[in-house]
């Protein structure tokens, strides 16, 4: 009877190891934390800010591009709130202008569909984002710090996907962080 159990019992094991092991997320981490600016942002009259592009080599996945999406959004709700006269992509007139330019470099998000048919088996969720703050008239970079934020698979599955929209949302909480102390 031994003998019977002990192979079925080393298969469940085997198999419980395999749905309870995420896939491993490879990504990128700022060597540094971010530096203060060369230069404090109330200098600056006017603040312009782009909309978030994404590195070619992540923008094929349609989940990444909804998470951008969603980056930008938090990012633009966020920095209106240390920024009153935040102006996305438009011109400006009066005096000095401090442009900003996020760029997530790598990305890899685990979508609520994924979350919920495959749960951590899909992974972890990652995002590495670098802002350039530059000063508009004279293309000066001020600062481009770079910001990381993930998501681990087990959270992603138990939350089913929560942490994995959360991470979007504190990424650009650490941008408008930044930019609060370097005000």
């Amino acid at each position: 009877m031994k003998k019977k159990a002990t192979p079925f019992l080393a298969v469940m094991f085997v198999l419980a190891m395999i749905f309870t092991q995420g896939c491993a997320t490879k990504m990128s981490k700022p060597s540094s934390a971010p530096q203060p600016a060369k230069v404090k942002f109330s200098e600056f009259n006017a603040v312009e800010m782009k909309h978030i592009e994404i590195s070619p080599e992540y923008a094929s996945s349609d989940a990444n591009q909804k998470a951008a999406k969603k980056i930008n959004e938090h990012l633009d709700n966020k920095m209106r709130m240390v920024f009153s006269g935040l102006n996305n992509g438009k011109e400006q007139s009066a005096g000095r202008t401090l442009l900003i330019e996020p760029y997530i470099k790598e990305i890899k998000f685990i979508s609520g569909g994924a979350r919920f048919w495959v749960g951590a088996m899909a992974g972890s969720s990652a995002v590495l984002m670098k802002v350039t703050f530059t000063d508009k008239a004279t293309g000066e970079v001020i600062a481009e710090p770079e910001f990381y934020r993930d998501a681990n698979a087990m959270g992603g599955a138990y939350s089913m996907g929560s942490t994995d929209n959360l991470m979007l949302e504190l990424v650009a909480q650490d941008v408008a962080n930044y930019s609060i102390s370097n005000r």
